[in-house]
């Protein structure tokens, strides 16, 4: 059997992802040297909010458009598989590999832990106030919540409760790697941007059909990305001149926060409308932030 034509494929990929010249990745120079051209510099505390806001928005925009076209829970729940893997391959590979190399696995592990005890327990009272199911194009977050309770004023101020829960860890992820970096980390903002699709669709549609007014709908996540935007400018801040000790603690909290969002609301809320589909396209949205984070980082 004549292997000739597989062969010239992985010298081809080889040649693609040498380190000699890496047309994939920002590591080559055309002299054929490999040197990082990404510098070790810090960027700014607006570098931080700026690009917070950035991935912070489409939570906004999708929110409108939830509003105006009412899309069905299964094309939410896509997004949500999606975002689910690239969640864990963000803070596997962006969050608590770097909190492992700024202070090494003792730190890195009680960040990880205290990020997922302080989430779970945060999450526990506010489902008890009756935000269950913030993803849900059903009810748009307002989970189990009985007729009285369901007053305008209410309703909004346990949903942004319950989204800024979910976005301050990603915020803070975002802060934090501008702490190191003067570049954006890639693969932290398109994550933390797919995640925050279907949640805005899903309560521009549920708060809508639970008879929330569209203004009052888009007030409501526009507070929702200024709280962010200011954790990830808040992270930065403190964590800019501390010990490498609590910038690893701060660091894994948040990847402790985001797999706890992950398992807790991401993943359950997508499979029930996508089943065994939820594998498959969890596993498309970690390669492309695997990939993101490997090769553009």
């Amino acid at each position: 059997m004549d292997f000739s034509g597989i062969t010239s494929i992985f010298s081809l990929a080889d040649s693609l992802s040498g380190q000699a010249y890496n047309i994939l990745s920002p590591l080559h120079l055309m002299d054929g040297t490999a040197e990082p051209c990404t510098p070790k510099v810090a960027g700014s505390i607006w570098d931080a909010g700026f690009w917070s806001f950035v991935a912070m928005i489409p939570v906004l925009i999708s929110a409108a458009l939830g509003i105006r076209f009412s899309p069905g829970k299964r094309f939410t729940a896509v997004f949500l598989a999606l975002s689910a893997g690239m969640l864990i391959a963000l803070l596997s590979y962006d969050l608590l590999e770097a909190a492992f190399d700024i202070g090494g696995i003792f730190y890195s592990m009680l960040g990880f832990f205290l990020g997922i005890a302080i989430y779970v327990l945060v999450n526990r009272l506010i489902s008890r106030g009756g935000l269950k199911r913030r993803n849900s194009a059903e009810c748009g977050g307002l989970g189990s919540l009985e007729p009285n309770k369901r007053t305008e004023k209410q309703a909004a101020m346990a949903l942004v409760v319950g989204a800024i829960l979910d976005g301050i860890p990603e915020s803070m992820s975002i802060g934090i790697s501008f702490l190191d970096n003067k570049l954006v980390t890639i693969s932290v903002i398109v994550a933390v941007a797919v995640a925050n699709i279907p949640e805005g669709l899903a309560s521009g549609v549920g708060l809508k059909r639970s008879g929330i007014s569209s203004r009052n709908i888009l007030v409501t996540w526009t507070i929702v990305v200024l709280a962010c935007v200011f954790s990830s400018m808040l992270a930065f801040s403190t964590m800019s001149n501390s010990p490498l000790g609590l910038r690893a603690v701060t660091t894994a909290l948040a990847a402790g926060g985001v797999l706890a969002m992950t398992l807790q609301t991401v993943i359950p809320e997508a499979y029930e409308e996508t089943h065994d589909f939820v594998s498959l396209v969890a596993g498309v949205g970690f390669s492309a932030a695997f990939f993101m984070s490997h090769m553009w980082h």
